[in-house]
């Protein structure tokens, strides 16, 4: 697991596999090692606080920049940014959250053999 494996979206097992298919969805298992993503139900809800804390910071980045560096008077412009920007970064840092909650996990949790195992998840 490595700082390229994240930003390419790539498998944390073997650097290879693609986490995503399409925009938002991911694999039941990588297509180059055979990992399971899914080790059970719900495994990926916890990217949604670390999304959530993440886009949390971006509005109050956006309120810092256009209220006190822009100097921008008008609340319905600050307001405006402080709307349009974290929704622009929610969509794009999605993969991005949950990429980061799986490396976590398989820092805390290393692959065992049952994680490449069917056990029904197919």
């Amino acid at each position: 697991m490595n700082l390229r494996t994240f930003i390419k979206l790539r498998c944390p097992v073997c650097g290879k596999g693609k986490i995503f298919r399409g925009y938002l969805d991911t694999p039941v298992r990588c297509g180059e090692c055979g990992y399971y993503f899914m080790r059970e139900t719900g495994y990926f809800l916890p990217h949604a606080p670390i999304s959530y804390l993440a886009i949390v910071f971006v509005a109050f980045l956006a309120w810092v920049v256009v209220r006190l560096l822009l100097g921008v008077e008008s609340d319905v412009l600050v307001l405006a940014s402080i709307i349009i920007v974290p929704a622009l970064f929610a969509v794009w840092s999605n993969r991005y959250a949950k990429m980061l909650w799986l490396m976590f996990d398989l820092w805390l949790h290393p692959p065992t053999q049952e994680d490449f195992e069917s056990r029904g998840r197919d």
